[in-house]
């Protein structure tokens, strides 16, 4: 550890350190001097500003109670689980902070989420960390939410097989105090159907 901690403070004293004395140039071969850290903050905060993309997530801002599903084949909805969450703007509305909690065999379990869009990838990204997991989780997709809904694709390695696999879900408004996230599944005939549902209903 000693060792370790000499690596880092020589390599901070050279980040630091003075550049050796050099010939005066001509005007010609100045170097161009750089953008100020706070010239860029400002272009940063300007580029970065909510878009309409942004505003379309207000419809999940709020206090909800919520109930996750199972859904059948036939799309009959069963073995209910209660919870509730939290969601909020951050950064000045850039992202969505989401904060929920499940009830599951008398124990309680948490999960925060970060919502937001990607102008320069042109797609919706969602974090999830839950107490159940240690990957943060982050899906991305594209979609309206107010209509067909947001379809959001998270990929991740089978640990046991080291094959990629993709988990899809769909994120959709069915109202002003009413919203789903719904996680799909294959149907086995090549097509896909919604396997389980979290209703969000306005507290």
């Amino acid at each position: 550890m000693k060792r370790f901690s000499c690596i880092l403070m020589a390599c901070f004293a050279a980040c630091v350190a003075p550049e050796p004395a050099r010939s005066p140039r001509s005007a010609s071969t100045q170097p161009v001097e750089s953008e100020t850290i706070e010239a860029q903050a400002r272009s940063a905060a300007k580029a970065s500003a909510p878009r309409k993309e942004h505003r379309a997530l207000n419809l999940f801002v709020g206090s909800w109670e919520t109930v996750v599903v199972d859904v059948s084949e036939s799309g009959v909805e069963s073995d209910a689980r209660p919870g509730r969450a939290t969601i909020e703007w951050i950064f000045g509305g850039r992202y969505l902070r989401w904060d929920a909690v499940l009830e599951l065999g008398g124990e309680t379990h948490a999960t925060t989420g970060y919502l937001g869009y990607d102008v320069n990838q042109a797609e919706y990204q969602l974090l999830m960390i839950s107490d159940l997991a240690t990957g943060m989780g982050v899906a991305h997709g594209r979609g309206e939410p107010n209509s067909k809904g947001i379809t959001l694709t998270l990929e991740i390695v089978d640990p046991r097989s080291g094959a990629l696999q993709r988990a899809r879900s769909v994120l959709r408004v069915l109202g002003a105090d009413h919203f789903v996230l719904e996680q799909m599944a294959g149907d086995g005939s090549g097509g896909e159907r919604v396997a389980r549902r979290t209703h969000y209903r306005r507290s």
